[in-house]
């Protein structure tokens, strides 16, 4: 068996709403550029501010001035406002003590993964790692998922899918026959995927947890039937 992290919302939180949403309303684009600019941060390699505002400015035709302030502001916050969520430590601490294998899979940008590097430093130098921005895959894009699985080897049946968000984490993992582990820590955003499970619209996980605290190897072991 092998258990496959999301970073972001699952592992390690920050604001109420993404970056991307953040972008477009500090450059004044509206909710009709969320997607792009998504596509943007979570698919580009920058490696400063300054590279991502050059991105910005080629696709969205904004004023290079503003989007060079607006994605360095954007980018510093990120580094500052990111914090580890309760028990996530804790419960990657128990999977390497109990010999669990790791992965890490995320639609990810830099700043923010650097925090990653910084809290879990053992992990994103020793454990393999899926990231949007270096592959320029996203999720629920099922090759995204067969990457990381050919990566290291493991069939789909082995391996266990943890995250926050039903339509990228989730599902796309349980139409490949992964096992899977929903965090319901963020429930108002996931309601509507919620409900549609409950009612039998949409594929149930193998476990549903109110918090990533809650994760035990033991949970993972019974419900992945190993």
């Amino acid at each position: 068996m092998i258990v496959f992290f999301d970073i972001g919302s699952t592992l390690i939180d920050g604001p109420p709403f993404g970056p991307a949403r953040r972008l477009s309303e500090t450059l004044g684009l509206g909710p009709e550029a969320v997607k792009e600019l998504e596509r943007i941060l979570f698919r580009s390699p920058a490696s400063d501010p300054q590279q991502l505002a050059n991105t910005v400015v080629n696709r969205l035709r904004v004023d290079r001035n503003k989007a060079l302030e607006a994605c360095t502001a954007l980018w510093n916050a990120q580094l500052e406002e990111a914090y580890v969520l309760p028990g996530a430590r804790e419960l990657i601490e128990k999977l390497k003590s109990a010999g669990i294998p790791r992965a890490y899979l995320s639609n990810i940008w830099p700043p923010f993964y650097e925090h990653f590097q910084q809290e879990f430093a053992e992990e994103a130098e020793n454990q393999p790692q899926f990231l949007s921005f270096q592959t320029g895959l996203l999720k629920p894009d099922p090759a995204f998922f067969q990457l990381a699985l050919r990566a290291v080897e493991a069939r789909a049946e082995d391996a266990v899918m943890v995250g926050d968000t039903y339509k990228n984490d989730i599902r796309p993992a349980i139409e490949l026959g992964m096992r899977t582990v929903w965090v319901l820590h963020r429930l108002e955003k996931e309601k509507a995927d919620l409900i549609d499970v409950m009612n039998g619209d949409a594929p149930p996980p193998d476990l549903t947890l109110a918090s990533i605290a809650d994760l035990e190897p033991s949970k993972l072991l019974s419900h992945a039937n190993y």
